[in-house]
């Protein structure tokens, strides 16, 4: 019982010493993955020869993936925020802190699979012959990705 106790007072000094560190991780998980979506994006759209209503469509997209991560920055700020005023109480609620980290991690998870799903919707507006140079354009970075 008293091994419990003390594993469960070092888990909360971790805790509580990362929200004291600082509210805002030095990297920010939501910002990066936006760049990169778009980046991802913008560079498969200028292979597809994309026409006028499909371009718009396309920028549609990207508000919608920035405004996802948005969000997912907003409620990441939230959750750091209820985590640190819940450790800097006189009597902190470690497994409570623990809750509310691993639901915003859930919710990260959730917000990158959210923008592929975006992608995916996006796929409707493409005639075949781009579907299937998009489809090669995947193939070729997933070919990469094996030989790292």
């Amino acid at each position: 019982m008293k091994t419990e106790q003390n594993f469960i007072l070092i888990v909360g000094v971790i805790v509580l010493g990362i929200v004291l560190a600082g509210c805002h991780p030095r990297v920010d998980t939501m910002a990066k993955a936006e760049k990169i979506f778009i980046k991802m994006v913008d560079k498969a759209a200028g292979k597809l020869d994309l026409n006028g209503d499909q371009m718009a469509k396309l920028e549609q997209l990207k508000v919608d993936i920035r405004k996802n991560f948005a969000e997912g920055q907003r409620e990441k700020k939230e959750a750091l925020t209820r985590i640190k005023e819940e450790g800097l109480r006189e009597n902190p609620d470690i497994p409570k802190m623990t809750a509310i980290l691993q639901e915003s991690l859930r919710a990260e998870t959730g917000r990158v699979n959210k923008a592929f799903d975006l992608m995916l919707d996006y796929q409707k507006n493409l005639n075949e012959n781009q579907k299937k140079r998009l489809g090669q354009m995947i193939s070729e970075w997933v070919g990469k990705w094996k030989q790292t």
